[in-house]
């Protein structure tokens, strides 16, 4: 057991990293070489962040809750979100937790990658990307091939993943921005 843990910032996500003085060593070295360094308008803006993200984690949440209503009307979507007692360990989560984000999966049944691709393309209110818990709605296709041995996520024949991120927008716009893209899933 190590009786000194040192802290360090690093990267521009704010993360930081406790560990011991002979990991230290290694962990100052590699910022040498990386650059990985929190400037002070990362900080700052980490900082503002902060203050407000209650309130916008509540706002995710219920815009994610009625997303995931008119998600759930479908039958070709199987919608991936803790706040829908049908959902996968609900549970579990239950148990552990009092409220959810905006992050959501859905399993897509359709006859083509293509088709789900040119679905997400078509949503003119989300984003491309990873960057869950950010203001903007995000949506992702999630090829097969990245989303490795995650035995949770088994996947029937001709069903895709997207992943969404519900942001702060009306979520009637985002509903109705679905609603058109979802033309393209054939």
């Amino acid at each position: 057991m190590c009786n000194k843990i040192l802290f360090r910032s690093f990267g521009c996500d704010g993360g930081s990293l406790a560990v011991n003085k002979k990991v230290f060593a290694k962990v100052k070295a590699a910022e040498k070489v990386t650059g990985l360094r929190l400037g002070p308008d990362d900080a700052y803006l980490i900082t503002r962040g902060l203050r407000t993200l209650d309130v916008r984690l509540d706002r995710h949440r219920e815009n994610a809750k009625k997303v995931a209503e008119f998600l759930s009307k479908f039958k070709n979507i199987k919608l991936l979100y803790p706040y829908k007692k049908d959902s996968y360990n609900f549970r579990m989560w239950k148990k552990y937790y009092s409220g959810a984000s905006g992050l959501m999966g859905l399993k897509v049944k359709a006859k083509s990658e293509k088709s789900v691709v040119k679905f997400v393309n078509n949503l003119k209110l989300f984003g491309h990307g990873y960057s869950w818990g950010g203001f903007e709605s995000l949506a992702l296709h999630q090829n097969i091939r990245e989303q490795g041995n995650r035995s949770y996520l088994e996947l029937e024949k001709n069903e895709h993943l997207v992943r969404l991120h519900i942001g702060l927008e009306d979520p009637n716009d985002l509903i109705a921005d679905i609603k058109q893209a979802l033309k393209h899933l054939k």
